[in-house]
């Protein structure tokens, strides 16, 4: 009867489809699920999951024989597998290559800078305030979602996990998407402000002066496009989706840092601390700045080089209104 039962087709069918559905094609291995009351995604059921892999690699699976006994043969592996482990695996691998990526990020804003400027001193200055906007805007996220510093106020963008305080965590790709938009946005408003500073030190200006007549002329525009972006991610924070809040916070913190703190103090400080020759080294000063200040030219007026009795021998006229009349060879 048994057998007659195992041959009816459609007892087949069933069989082949419950053994495809713990077992794989070639019949090596044997899937086993476990039900836990723990929240796999959560901090602890992560805590868990390390803890079960760990045991399982220090364990083996294994088959005695009842006529020899002490005589065992080794099966093979035991793996913990699901969504919330491939996510904790893709969480490590991506933070795992974290560093390396803000390293060559940082090396490719200081080439392009540096070939745009023709300057050493500026893309250290941009990389040096990225890394401090970074790590304020990261700190901040953290104080907010890990240590829960505002969970006093009940608003609900800025509440943490419900896990217990000792497990509150951020979503692991917060970090990641808010850091390349940023470091963007942060790279925006630095050369749009070093950009005009630089005009106005090459029409003539020393350091300090250019930066403050820029601040009078681009910081109006640089704020009101941080106020715009600000308004644009803080749209994020009406989600209702935990990981867009995180990730809108520290947008906007980010923002508001690099808009009204970055280019607005950290740049100007950073410049008057320096010497004025030692901003822009080694960009060379322009004939048209070096006879704005009263210095003879030491190449020709539109940057290509002249003869070496050209600079002895130029002079000019002016007529008090800071237009030449002429010169003469």
């Amino acid at each position: 009867l048994l057998i007659s039962l195992l041959e009816n087709p459609l007892a087949k069918k069933y069989g082949d489809f419950l053994v495809n559905g713990f077992s794989n094609e070639d019949r090596t291995a044997t899937k086993v699920r476990v039900k836990t009351t723990l929240d796999p995604f959560s901090t602890v059921g992560q805590k868990w999951i390390a803890a079960v892999r760990d045991a399982m690699a220090a364990s083996e699976v294994w088959v005695s024989d009842p006529s020899f006994p002490g005589d065992t043969t080794v099966l093979g592996e035991m793996h913990l597998t699901g969504m919330a482990q491939e996510q904790m695996d893709g969480a490590a691998d991506t933070f795992a290559s974290l560093p390396r990526v803000i390293g060559a990020t940082l090396l490719i804003v200081m080439a392009v800078l540096g070939s745009a400027f023709r300057s050493a001193v500026v893309p250290l200055r941009a990389v040096l305030c990225l890394s401090w906007m970074l790590l304020v805007t990261f700190g901040l996220g953290v104080l907010v979602y890990q240590h829960g510093v505002l969970q006093s106020l009940g608003i609900r963008p800025f509440l943490t996990s419900p896990d217990p305080p000792a497990h509150h965590a951020m979503y692991w790709m917060t970090p990641c998407i808010a850091f390349s938009i940023l470091v963007g946005l942060g790279l925006d408003y630095d050369i749009f402000l070093m950009d005009s500073v630089m005009e106005h030190w090459q029409s003539g200006k020393d350091g300090k002066s250019a930066v403050v007549t820029s601040l009078d002329q681009a910081g109006t525009i640089i704020s009101a496009a941080g106020v715009i972006m600000f308004l644009a991610f803080g749209a994020l924070l009406a989600s209702t989706t935990p990981v867009l809040n995180q990730i809108g916070f520290m947008l906007c913190v980010g923002v508001l840092l690099d808009c009204f703190v970055t280019t607005k103090v950290t740049i100007p400080c950073l410049m008057a601390l320096v010497p004025d020759d030692a901003n822009f080294w080694p960009l060379k000063q322009s004939a048209t700045r070096e006879l704005a200040i009263g210095r003879e030219p030491s190449f020709g007026l539109e940057g290509i080089g002249q003869p070496p009795g050209f600079r002895r021998s130029l002079s000019w006229k002016w007529n008090g209104q800071g237009t030449p009349l002429g010169a003469t060879i």
